[in-house]
């Protein structure tokens, strides 16, 4: 199944309501996704009619069994990105949260597997994480790049 960005994003605000709340009302997601009430609403009926919520009229919005597991696919996604961003590029935390949301999307399973592996060969490595962080950060600094901007401040 196909999901746009904007399915998963719900997915992922929802996942995340749950594990901090039992209860997720309409308001919560459509707050969490930054939308009004009635875009929420109908988001979730889309969701609903791929049988990826449950959601009756005034209920709370639960996740079926597929949604709950194409969000976390999302929400693991993100994470790793994030960490990636924050951790290895050196990217400001606002930063690496907004490169993260928008790249979770668009990743190919294939760059996301070496990703991963690279990460884990970083991690498993502790000295060789402070070297190549160190080395990093030189580069960046080198450049006259503040590690903590983001892209754009590479291309600008």
């Amino acid at each position: 199944m196909d999901l746009t960005a904007s399915m998963e994003d719900y997915l992922e605000a929802i996942l995340r309501l749950a594990d901090a709340k039992r209860v997720v009302r309409v308001r919560d997601v459509a707050k969490a996704v930054g939308v009004s009430a009635p875009s929420a609403t109908g988001a979730i009926k889309t969701l609903q009619k791929h049988g990826l919520v449950s959601h009756e009229r005034y209920e709370d919005v639960i996740l079926t069994r597929q949604g709950k597991r194409i969000a976390e696919k999302v929400d693991q996604r993100h994470r790793e990105l994030r960490a990636f961003f924050g951790d290895v590029l050196l990217l400001a935390p606002e930063v690496a949260e907004e490169e993260a949301c928008r790249l979770e999307h668009s990743i190919s399973p294939g760059t996301l597997d070496r990703l991963r592996g690279f990460l884990a060969c970083i991690q498993d490595c502790s000295r060789a994480k402070r070297e190549c962080i160190r080395a990093y950060r030189a580069v960046v600094e080198e450049e006259g790049v503040e590690a903590s901007q983001g892209a754009a401040a590479v291309a600008g």
